[in-house]
């Protein structure tokens, strides 16, 4: 049996998957479930076999580009441009994943998906037109592992919590649903937001222009 007490990251997310469960969805997908394998964490010092799994599923749609839709959102998000958002993941390599995630003509946000020693790192980067950095950016987290083949869960981290005090108990999500859809989103427990982009994989779209600041 789990000791809450010693465990106070599993109780939240009990927590939350309790409030998940009892929601009410708008589709059968759009509840973000956790079951003891999104919670689990060790010391290894290497990437979990899960990790690993998913790290190649989402590259294997490296230099492709799909079309999104918002899947659901709390009023925090909104109003919200839904009417040409695209997911590109742009570059891959060894430890790298590059995705950018474009909405209408802005092309100011990047997903980086890194591996580190011990675990996936996602960080949001975020440019101005000119290229320079955002005041506000590379925000995100690790993953704990295992996970799963199919979904990983972000943590907000130190640098998170001092530019964003606010949304230091953020966690990010992609979730390979199935083997068409990719979803990509936020939740923010302290204050009950989130929002969920769901990106149809079976057929591809025109690739955006660079982001800003890339060539």
């Amino acid at each position: 049996m789990i000791n809450f007490h010693q465990h106070p990251r599993l109780f939240l997310l009990f927590t939350l998957n309790i409030i998940l469960l009892m929601s009410s969805c708008t589709d059968s997908g759009s509840q973000l479930i956790y079951d003891e394998t999104d919670l689990q964490h060790d010391e290894e010092e290497e990437l979990s076999s899960e990790q690993y799994v998913f790290w190649a599923e989402i590259q294997k749609h490296c230099g492709k580009a799909y079309q999104g839709k918002l899947a659901d959102a709390t009023y925090h998000y909104l109003p919200f441009d839904e009417s040409n958002i695209v997911l590109h993941i742009r570059e891959c390599s060894d430890t790298l994943t590059h995705i950018t995630l474009n909405i209408s003509d802005d092309y100011s946000r990047n997903l980086m998906l890194t591996q580190t020693e011990t675990t996936l790192r996602l960080k949001h980067d975020h440019r101005n037109p000119d290229g320079t950095e955002e005041e506000i950016s590379q925000y995100g987290g690790d993953a704990p592992k295992p996970g799963l083949n199919t979904r990983q869960i972000f943590f907000a981290d130190a640098h998170t919590a001092e530019i964003l005090p606010k949304r230091s108990d953020n966690f990010w999500f992609l979730d390979m649903m199935n083997d068409t859809t990719l979803a990509y989103g936020v939740h923010w427990p302290e204050y009950g937001h989130s929002i969920r982009i769901k990106f149809d994989l079976s057929v591809e779209v025109e690739s955006p222009p660079a982001p800003w600041g890339y060539n």
